[in-house]
């Protein structure tokens, strides 16, 4: 019972924070024009629940296939935790020397577009790592 509660409230979590941060963004985004494009919000929660479904289907074919045996152990849990802290002082580190170095160049500037696309770079190493990591 006490899994079932963990996952209805973890399913609660996921869709109104999905469709929270993607309605406010339209009407951010389109609040602007004086209209709230109501198409987009259809896209988002379709979205939602279609990424749902994909999970809890990725979730049954895993236990079916796996039966009981757990994702992880502990010593997956400690690889994992020594990886996001090695991983969180590089990034910390590395971002701050890369900062430093692109002020000594003289660009004191930057554009938004670009961080945003640096982030995505360094969000999916990480995501990457980790899956690595999981499975050692």
């Amino acid at each position: 019972m006490k899994k079932n509660k963990l996952l209805i409230i973890a399913l609660v979590f996921m869709v109104c924070c999905n469709l929270t941060g993607g309605l406010l963004g339209i009407y951010l985004i389109r609040g602007e024009t004086g209209g709230f494009d109501y198409d987009l919000a259809g896209a988002v929660v379709v979205g939602t629940a279609i990424g749902l479904v994909f999970y809890f289907i990725a979730a049954k074919l895993s236990k079916k296939r796996n039966g009981n045996v757990p994702e992880v152990d502990e010593r997956s849990i400690m690889l994992l935790k020594c990886y996001f802290m090695i991983t969180l002082y590089v990034i910390l580190l590395g971002s701050g020397a890369a900062l430093i170095v692109v002020y000594s160049m003289g660009i004191h500037l930057i554009e938004t577009g670009l961080l945003i696309v640096c982030l995505g770079v360094i969000y999916i190493v990480v995501i990457l790592g980790a899956f690595v990591i999981k499975r050692l």
